[in-house]
């Protein structure tokens, strides 16, 4: 898989691990960033859920799966409610940077950030390749 997440293809309950340290091993807790790491979190969470007890570590390692996983998707909804535009301020603006800031990731002159964000000129196709890449995003999330 990609990002070095491991594949979590667990075959039945009982060769889940019991402790926190051991189900870490399956799939480290951390902030998720795209589909691919939200369907390993949420594939340990269904093996999790089916297990007829579980042990205290699986249900901590479990909430705090729930809780990136939530947190991913609530994060997920703010960018298709919002325009492209809205969008790339608000990446900017969670990033603590500036219309220079953006300029300069764009690679042209210094007033463009500026116009951009004041709706006067649109961000080109390259543009969109280089924010996506920049932020971490899809690319339809600044169409």
């Amino acid at each position: 898989m990609e990002k070095g997440i491991m594949s979590t293809k667990i075959k039945g309950h009982a060769k889940l691990p019991k402790t926190y340290r051991e189900l870490c091993g399956l799939l480290m807790p951390r902030k998720i960033h795209d589909d691919t790491e939200l369907e390993a979190a949420q594939e340990i969470m269904d093996a999790l859920t089916v297990l007829p007890t579980r042990t205290s570590d699986q249900d901590d390692y479990f909430e705090t799966l729930a809780e990136l996983v939530e947190a991913y998707e609530e994060q997920a909804v703010k960018f298709t409610k919002r325009s492209g535009l809205e969008t790339l301020k608000f990446l900017l603006t969670e990033n603590n940077l500036t219309a220079s800031d953006l300029s300069r990731l764009l690679g042209t002159d210094i007033s463009l950030g500026y116009r951009i964000l004041d709706g006067e000129r649109n961000l080109t196709t390259k543009h969109i390749k280089k924010l996506a890449g920049h932020f971490h995003v899809g690319p339809e999330v600044f169409l």
